[in-house]
């Protein structure tokens, strides 16, 4: 009898929402730092708990991680997993630095694999029909490492990593518009990815201000200024995809408008050192806070309602089957 994980019915999505888990602690922390060490825990726990069943689906069954690993699309939704796994790590980096060294090293070694076996995979199959937003998360992804980095001694690394990462953002943008434009519109189930627009540049943006400690102000603007109109623009996409019925692919509406929070709160920061004229900018991220904060709760509470009656109604089942037999 073939083996079954417990865990084959895990949506891939799960890891984006796990992601935002843990960068909603982040964006709380920023507006009320007395209770950051409360709220990070909580969330990185919770994190951790969301993105465990995902990675477990696939060390059970590495086939499916390969072929999934090949598909166009719920590939690039795969990357959002070892991201999870690099935030996690940022948050260990202040209390357990072994342990977040290990974390980081797996995570960053996990996304580059991912990364180089994906892209390779695609450009022997190329066809620009099948390129999405999310295949921004692979390349501007391993961002998410340099946060962690800068704590555990690899500071001029990240930096030189960091570079990288927002010339890939830039290099990729034209080409993900224009396929966007040109090339037809994608398929329904694929449209939450649309979202993921905003999460490269705000994702650049907060990693740039983190780790620098004078950064650029032609980045800064350029980074802040398509942030902003991305976050916007996401927020005129979750009006519509909000009306959808309910799927796992929705978890791509978290993390975008998360990372835009901390991102936008971040500028509000580092702007106020130099002027005061830019109150206006931290109330917009006050507001963009309740945002993410209310789409994430929502989609936890539909992962809930949606997958926790079938998966205690089949252990039940189980459970009255062994009792019969």
């Amino acid at each position: 009898m073939k083996f079954r994980s417990p865990f084959h019915a895990i949506p891939t999505a799960q890891a984006s929402l796990a992601m935002a888990v843990v960068g909603l602690g982040i964006a709380w922390s920023l507006h009320v730092p007395d209770h950051s060490s409360g709220l990070r825990l909580v969330t990185t726990l919770c994190g951790f708990v969301l993105v465990l069943p995902v990675c477990l689906k696939y060390i059970f069954d590495p086939n499916r991680f390969i072929s999934d690993l090949k598909h166009p699309f719920y590939g690039s939704l795969m990357a959002p997993m070892s991201m999870a796994l690099m935030l996690i790590a940022d948050y260990l980096a202040q209390i357990h630095v072994t342990s977040a060294t290990f974390l980081l090293y797996g995570a960053f070694v996990l996304h580059v694999f991912m990364m180089l076996f994906f892209f390779s995979w695609q450009l022997i199959h190329f066809d620009m029909r099948q390129l999405y937003p999310s295949w921004f998360l692979y390349p501007v992804g391993m961002i998410s490492s340099t946060l962690a980095g800068t704590k555990l001694g690899f500071s001029s690394e990240s930096l030189q990593l960091m570079h990288f990462c927002i010339g890939a953002y830039f290099i990729m943008l034209p080409v993900i518009l224009y396929r966007l434009t040109f090339m037809g519109r994608l398929q329904r189930h694929c449209r939450p990815v649309l979202a993921i627009m905003a999460a490269p540049v705000n994702l650049s943006l907060s990693a740039y201000l983190t780790n620098f400690n004078t950064p650029d102000p032609v980045i800064v603007g350029a980074l802040g200024a398509v942030g902003i109109v991305m976050t916007i623009f996401v927020y005129l996409c979750c009006i519509n995809l909000l009306r959808q019925t309910f799927h796992p692919g929705l978890a791509a509406l978290t993390f975008p408008s998360v990372i835009s929070a901390v991102a936008v709160e971040k500028l509000s920061q580092w702007l106020s050192t130099t002027s005061n004229e830019w109150f206006w900018l931290s109330a917009f991220g006050v507001i963009e806070l309740m945002i993410a904060t209310s789409i994430v709760c929502w989609v936890c509470f539909k992962y809930v309602t949606h997958f926790g009656p079938n998966l205690f109604g089949r252990n039940i089942r189980q459970r009255l089957r062994l009792g019969n037999s």
